[in-house]
């Protein structure tokens, strides 16, 4: 990834990615999805992933966050050694918010973010949650839904700087619904959209009603 720090004609926000290949570096063509894994085309559902999108610059990149929930922590293991690609405190917070407000009894988790990412925004919040609770729950998530969105410590969803781009590149891809908080549902419109479902929920409890619901 290659990101100009000055541009005299235009943004220093572009983001650049490139692939080294037999015959020198070459430009990615699709980068929003080059971080997804390989699944099982037989596969429709697996238990503990959730997808999320989130922002380099102008460019968008669809991410996958893994979660395995234990039925007891770790012997002599600590958060932070269980805990990759997601910032431990955050991870921390919306564990400790899953528990008081949601009234999930988790004991010990492992996060990862697939590919070797850094995940620092707080719009994958929805989709740590949604893998914690996938995972606790034992409740596969089909393929085709994503989550965006920011949690408070009250368990309330916020909603995230350019959720219109986001949703778009995820409707782009195929996906056939985006989890986002309520607030935000209004503000993306329907232009673009029409192939993709926008559920908007309120808070954490709304959110596993709709989503973990049999």
């Amino acid at each position: 990834m290659l990101r100009a720090v000055k541009n005299r004609f235009g943004s220093t926000d572009e983001l650049g990615v490139f692939e080294m290949s037999e015959s020198g570096f070459q430009a990615v063509s699709n980068a929003t999805e080059m971080f997804l894994t390989e699944q099982d085309p037989d596969s429709d559902v697996l238990v503990g992933l959730a997808f999320t999108v989130i922002m380099d610059g102008s460019r968008t990149f669809i991410i996958e966050v893994q979660a395995l929930c234990l039925s007891q922590s770790p012997v002599g293991g600590s958060t932070s050694k269980v805990v990759n690609g997601v910032d431990i405190n955050r991870a921390n917070m919306i564990k400790c918010v899953l528990i008081k407000q949601a009234g999930l009894h988790i004991p010990s988790v492992h996060l990862n973010v697939v590919s070797g990412l850094t995940l620092t925004e707080t719009a994958g919040d929805l989709a740590i949650a949604a893998a914690i609770c996938s995972s606790f729950l034992e409740y596969p998530i089909p393929k085709g839904i994503a989550f965006i969105g920011e949690i408070g410590l009250s368990g309330e969803l916020r909603t995230v700087p350019r959720i219109d781009k986001r949703v778009h590149a995820l409707a782009k891809l195929g996906y056939k619904t985006c989890v986002v908080p309520k607030q935000a549902v209004k503000a993306l419109g329907t232009e673009g959209l029409e192939n993709i479902k926008i559920v908007g929920c309120k808070n954490l409890k709304e959110f596993i009603n709709v989503v973990f619901s049999r």
